[in-house]
């Protein structure tokens, strides 16, 4: 889970400090767009993941408007791979991932 404040990247789940400029992102042939330092945190069932979005969520950066005290001034992702096992007959295993990407648009209030 991601926040992309003032044009750097923040990892919403870290506890560790934020290096100066953000978590870099880098563009890999065969994976794409990825932050590189984004914190992986798997998760077992839906409750779980609920922890970690509420987690993420009080991390946020926000500030107050004319429209809502608790506005976002920042846009958020937040990444959820699902990684299915497959065994056959022969006990070979293959591994199927998909990823979805939530976003959150920041508020656009001025003051």
């Amino acid at each position: 889970m991601l926040e992309i404040y003032n044009e750097q990247v923040h990892d919403l789940l870290s506890k560790d400090k934020v290096p100066p400029g953000g978590l870099p992102v880098r563009q890999l042939p065969n994976q794409g767009f990825i932050v590189q330092g984004l914190s992986k945190v798997p998760v077992g069932s839906y409750h779980e993941i609920e922890q970690r979005m509420e987690q993420g969520t009080s991390n946020r950066t926000v500030a107050a408007t004319n429209m809502n005290t608790t506005s976002s001034r920042a846009h958020t992702v937040v990444c959820i791979t699902f990684d299915q096992l497959i065994s056959s007959d022969s006990g070979n295993v293959q591994k199927k991932s998909s990823t979805i990407n939530l976003v959150d648009l920041a508020d656009g209030h001025l003051d």
